[in-house]
């Protein structure tokens, strides 16, 4: 019996001072948190919040729906401003402000050759073999089957 009690007191003990260092280091770091902490600490317990018997009452002037005459009213205002505004008529000729803008682009390209087959086949098959990474692609093709 000698023999196990040494041992196990042994380990107690240390169990025991190792534990106390423990909790002091972790207190040390509870000091040393950042301010935020605190709060974030007493939002995540449920602290801090009023009691339901502790709410205020709404003011009638301020229950929901109150304000929306007067948003209305905002809104007209708005409205009238805005349609007053120049900046707000709508362009006279649509159709001829695009033809023209058509024009524009296609002259920015006129130096340019029309030919819709401007690369070859060799051209296409060394851009496509670039950019052929097999152990990609072959994964795609196993993966379509």
């Amino acid at each position: 019996m000698k023999n196990t009690t040494i041992p196990l007191l042994s380990v107690s003990l240390l169990l025991v001072a190792g534990c106390t260092s423990s909790f002091s280091r972790v207190r040390d770091a509870i000091n040393q948190a950042p301010d935020w902490y605190d709060a974030r600490r007493k939002e995540i317990r449920g602290e801090g919040y009023p009691k339901l018997a502790e709410v205020k009452e709404i003011p009638a002037e301020q229950l929901p729906g109150q304000t929306l005459p007067a948003s209305a009213a905002r809104v007209d205002i708005l409205q009238a401003y805005f349609d007053s505004n120049e900046r707000a008529e709508p362009p006279v000729d649509v159709a001829g402000q695009v033809a023209a803008l058509l024009k524009r682009v296609e002259a920015d390209f006129a130096g340019f050759p029309a030919d819709p087959a401007f690369l070859t086949q060799e051209e296409i098959a060394e851009i496509e073999a670039a950019f052929n990474v097999p152990r990609v692609t072959e994964g795609l093709k196993v993966r379509r089957k």
